[in-house]
This record gives structure tokens, C-alpha cells and sequence, in this order.
């Protein structure tokens, strides 16, 4: 009989009460369950034996059996479509459960964990909001930039020490006067839809994204982008350029169609990952059969963009994934996740946990179309000092965990403003961030902070990607803007082209200041490799944040646990475990 059938019988046998023992004769039961007390007997067995009920039937004259129910019915197609979506039959679950989205959003984050499904390991995992499309040459949220690096690949690798590795580019050579650089293509590249990746469709890809605005800056030196043959593509330089290799690390450069700078309504790839859906309910990508390095331990990741549960779960917090005990659980949070209590770990073990400091901060920078003179940013600066911000957000009973941020990167030297008499500034001050929970409470605490001293802040919210369009268009006028400097992977490349062409830092800049640091960056371009540009961009960092043009906010903290059943799990730059690495020894 199937489960429907079954289910139906019970609502039934429901009405006679849960919980609570009734004592009734076989007749009466089938009377109840508009059957023949044969049939009934059979499904009351059923029942029994499933666990669903006790049947404890009595014979004689007389003598009337005792039936309890252990479950209401609500709670019985809670605990069925739980084991369906545990064996990923979700469309099956939310039928059982009448399309209950609260209760199926309930049960996902029970269910979230590793799963293996006839010898292949599946992850499921919750999150709090629907993912952008997975395009690189868009501006991207920072799990979306984790999700890019999962479905593309680049020509080369950057590590996060600066050194550099073939990808799709098994080799790569440039002249002496770093103006000429070759790349040479692996044989045989295939994108996600099967079509090849040919030299000539990266030269038509890279051709066309030189005149995109995200590429404008970074690509102003490249002159030419030719097909030498089949697997090998020349790249000529106006401006020497010591490890343009490093360059085509970065996300943005991930190698798609052409075709998709258009735009179209499925995402072709190049990675370890291709996305099989990516829908308003959730994302899930299963592991590339002819990617062209080692293939991920992982079969399929699905992702559930699920609502938060409070008010208090951070906007870009990490996975959520369940705390039951059936199901291998890991948990990633930079706050509190799915009732998990990070202060409560004593129970767990080292090897259980990871821990990191967020490369990258959250910033304050002054606009400088404010016009405000160095003594009034430095007054700016000492108002809003890293110190008094985390001190404050404490007080407001945050959930936003860091650590305080004295530079822009941790490890940098540490800034620290020098007291400085009350400066005159307007009787109001206005603040640009974009829709994220951990600006939203540093916004606050400055709005607090200003207070203080008899300031009025209006703090103007954009969408993400509101924000970034009218950064590019140099609309953003508000006088002190909050943003997130996150970066990738290949961390100095990251860091340095975030100084060249963040639209943001871009457009809250002088004209002087852009050139002065443009100058800056083209000197340690042309000269030096990109193991060394961290290095040579902290006293260009250290130089901006003591001229009070760039406040650093705080440094986040990230956390992965889990319950000792993933193996070698590590917490990424972006916050999220490795999914191409997990396993279960199962």
C-alpha cells in the first residue's frame, strides 16, 4: 500500500484521540476506517510495525483492545517527509506535507548535513537568501564569489601566498620586457554544456570583456588578445606587467561562453561543479564528470535559500546546517546558526572545530565630493575608531562577532589615531551601505557614536546591487559610505585589484588621490611579482587610512564546526567549508 493510502487511514484512526490510550473492539476500529475488519486488522498490523501506533488487540467476549496513537498527524507527515528529504525526494515531502513552506523550511535545516545515496556522498545545506545569478563579470556578493569558484575556472590559479598555478593554462611564458605573455590550454577543455574551450573562444571572451565596466581599469594595458593556434592564446601589454598570470586568477576572468556576456537563463561553466538548478527555492550543483583536474569527493551540494529564522541572522552568514543526530551535521556561522550556541563548545574538541580571521574588513570611507579638510576627517576618524565601534555594537547586544580593525588587512601595522581637538562638522551626516546586517550595525553604532557629540546621521539602505550601479556611475554622494572590502582566494591579486578598481573606493576619491594611487600600484605591477604585493600595498593602505580618507570598522570572525564525521573539513576565505573536499567514512 502506499504511503498516501496509509496516511489516509490513520487521519481517520486520528479522530479517535492521540496520545492517550483507547480501548475499542476490532469492528468499531474498521466502522472508523470504512473498512472490513479483515482489512482493518491488516492495517492496524501495518501501523504497529511502522511505529506509528500501539495495537495491543484482546479476543473473547467482553474484552476490548487497547489502541494508542504516538503520533498527531501533523506530527507523522513531519517525521515521513523528513525521511524523504533526507533521501533528496523533495518534491514528495512538501506533497505529503500540503506545501507547508514553514514547516518544509523547518524540516531542511533538521535534515542539513552530508547524506550518501547509493555509495555517492550529497551535502545539504540552508541558507537565509536567494543567490544572485552566478555570472562573473557582474558584482557579486560574497557567497556568490565562493559559488563562482565551484562552477568556473580560471586560466590560472592564485594561492592565497601569491604563487602561481596552472588551471585551464597548463604553461605560460612572457618576454623580458613583460609586455608579450602566451598562455598554452590544456587539450580537450570542455565547458558544462559540452561545447569545447578553444583559444579562440577565450580571445572572443576576453575581447568583449574589455569593454565592460568591471574590466575597464584592470584590462587598460592589455593593447591586443590573439589566437596563436588552437590551444594557445597572446596577450600584448602597453604597460609592463611582472605577473599578468596572477591577474587572469581572479574570479572575474573565470572562463565562460562568450555567448553568456549576453546573458541566458542557465549558467555555463568551466569548474569542478556545474549547476544542475538554481531556482528562487534553492541551488544544486553536482560534481563535473570531465573537469579537467582531480574530481571533487562531493556528488551533488544542494543549497535551500530558506527565510530567516530571527531578525538577527546576518544578511551574508555562512551555511546552516542542522543539529539532529541522525544526520552528519557541520556548522559555519560567524553568529549564532540554527539554535547552535557558539559560546557553548566545551564539549568539542579542537579537531572539530576552525577557526579564522576574516582577510578583509568591514571600512567607513569619507567621501571626498564631502570636501571635508584632514583635520575634519581626522575628528571623523577618532569619532568612529574601530575601539568605539565594537564597544558600542556590544552594547546594541549584537550578534556581529569580530575583532577590532586597525588596517585593512590583519597582520598590517596597526593605525591608531591621535587625539585631536573638536572639529567643526555639519549638523547632519549621511551614510551609503547596502542591504547587509553587519553594516546595518555598525551604521547604527556610528549613528550612536555622532550622536554623542550633537550629529544627526541619515543612513540611506541600497540593494547590493543598487549600491554597486550607482557607485559606477559615480552617484554614491552621501559623506561617509560603509562597505565590505572581501576578498578571494588568490588573496594578493584580491587585494590589489580592489585598490585599482573598486567602484567604490573609485568614485569616493579626488582625482589627485586616483592618480597618486593608480601611479602606486602601476610601480608594483610593473616590477614585481604577486607574491610581493601584499608587502608593497600596506604602506599604500597605511598612507590612505592616516590621511582619514579610509576607516577600518572590524574584522570578522569565522567559525566551522562539526560533529566529527567530516573528514578534514576547512573553512574557506569566503567563510564556507570546502564542499569539494568533504567526505563521510561511511
Amino acid at each position: 500500500m502506499n504511503i498516501s493510502r496509509q496516511i489516509l487511514y490513520f487521519s481517520r484512526l486520528a479522530r479517535l484521540g492521540v496520545n492517550t490510550a483507547i480501548f475499542t473492539t476490532l469492528p468499531e476500529v474498521a466502522e472508523h476506517l470504512f473498512t472490513s475488519p479483515r482489512h482493518c486488522r491488516t492495517l492496524l498490523k501495518q501501523m504497529r510495525d511502522s511505529g506509528w501506533i500501539e495495537w495491543e488487540p484482546k479476543v473473547g467476549r467482553n474484552q476490548r483492545s487497547r489502541l494508542y496513537l504516538i503520533y498527531s498527524l501533523t506530527e507523522l507527515k513531519a517525521m515521513l517527509a523528513q525521511t524523504l528529504i533526507s533521501i533528496g525526494k523533495y518534491e514528495k515531502a512538501l506533497d505529503l506535507i500540503d506545501h507547508d513552506q514553514m514547516l518544509f523550511a523547518q524540516l531542511l535545516r533538521c535534515t542539513s548535513g552530508t547524506q550518501i545515496r547509493q555509495g555517492r556522498l550529497h551535502v545539504q545545506l540552508t541558507y537565509d537568501r536567494i543567490f544572485l545569478p552566478l555570472l562573473p563579470h557582474t558584482a557579486l556578493r560574497n557567497s556568490e564569489r565562493f559559488l563562482l569558484r565551484q562552477v568556473y575556472s580560471c586560466l590560472t590559479h592564485c594561492t592565497e601566498s601569491g604563487d602561481i598555478q596552472p588551471e585551464l593554462a597548463h604553461h605560460w611564458t612572457s618576454d623580458e620586457s613583460k609586455l608579450n605573455w602566451k598562455f598554452f590550454l590544456r587539450p580537450l577543455l570542455r565547458f558544462h554544456d559540452g561545447s569545447d574551450i578553444t583559444a579562440n573562444e577565450v580571445v572572443t571572451l576576453f575581447r568583449q570583456l574589455r569593454d565592460f565596466p568591471l574590466y575597464t581599469k584592470e584590462l587598460a594595458h592589455v593593447e591586443s588578445v590573439s589566437e596563436v593556434n588552437e590551444l594557445c592564446i597572446a596577450f600584448t601589454l602597453s604597460k609592463p606587467d611582472a605577473d599578468f598570470a596572477g591577474l587572469l586568477s581572479g574570479l572575474k576572468y573565470s572562463i565562460q561562453p562568450s555567448s553568456q556576456l549576453l546573458g541566458t537563463h542557465s549558467v555555463i561553466g568551466s569548474g569542478i561543479f556545474q549547476v544542475v538548478e538554481h531556482s528562487k527555492q534553492r541551488i544544486t550543483l553536482q560534481a563535473y564528470r570531465e573537469y579537467h583536474g582531480l574530481r571533487a569527493l562531493t556528488d551533488t551540494v544542494t543549497i535551500w535559500q530558506l527565510p530567516a529564522q530571527s531578525s538577527h541572522v546576518d544578511d551574508e552568514i555562512s551555511p546552516q546546517v542542522g543539529t539532529t543526530n541522525q544526520f552528519n551535521s557541520l556548522y559555519i556561522d560567524s553568529l549564532f546558526v540554527d539554535g547552535f550556541n557558539p559560546q557553548s563548545t566545551s564539549e568539542s574538541s579542537d579537531k572539530d572545530q576552525k577557526n579564522g580571521i576574516e582577510e578583509g574588513c568591514l571600512l567607513a570611507i569619507i567621501n571626498n565630493k564631502t570636501r571635508f579638510s584632514l583635520s575634519q576627517r581626522a575628528y571623523l576618524s577618532e569619532l568612529i575608531h574601530t575601539d568605539k565601534v565594537l564597544k558600542q555594537i556590544g552594547g546594541l547586544k549584537s550578534r556581529v562577532k569580530g575583532v577590532p580593525a586597525y588596517n585593512l588587512f590583519p597582520g598590517w601595522l596597526k593605525i591608531i589615531p591621535t587625539a585631536i581637538p573638536p572639529q567643526p562638522l555639519p549638523d547632519t551626516l549621511t551614510i551609503a551601505i547596502f542591504e547587509h546586517h553587519a553594516l546595518k550595525e555598525c551604521a547604527e553604532a556610528i549613528t550612536a557614536l555622532f550622536s554623542q557629540v550633537g550629529i544627526h546621521c541619515i543612513v540611506n539602505i541600497y540593494s547590493f546591487d543598487a549600491f554597486y550601479a550607482k557607485a559606477n556611475s559615480q552617484a554614491l554622494n552621501e559623506d561617509i559610505i560603509l562597505t565590505s572590502l572581501s576578498l578571494d582566494d588568490n588573496l594578493p591579486v584580491s587585494a590589489f585589484c580592489w585598490m585599482l578598481s573598486d567602484p567604490v573606493l573609485q568614485q569616493s576619491m579626488s582625482k589627485s588621490n586616483r592618480e597618486w594611487l593608480d601611479n602606486m600600484l602601476y610601480d608594483v605591477r610593473s616590477r614585481l611579482p604577486a607574491s610581493s604585493y601584499m608587502q608593497e600595498l600596506e604602506p599604500i593602505s597605511s598612507a590612505m587610512i592616516t590621511s582619514h580618507y579610509l576607516i577600518p570598522m572590524l574584522h570578522h570572525l569565522q567559525t566551522l564546526r562539526f560533529e566529527g564525521v567530516l573528514k578534514d573539513v576547512d573553512i574557506n576565505v569566503w567563510g564556507w567549508p570546502e564542499i569539494r573536499d568533504v567526505w563521510a567514512d561511511e
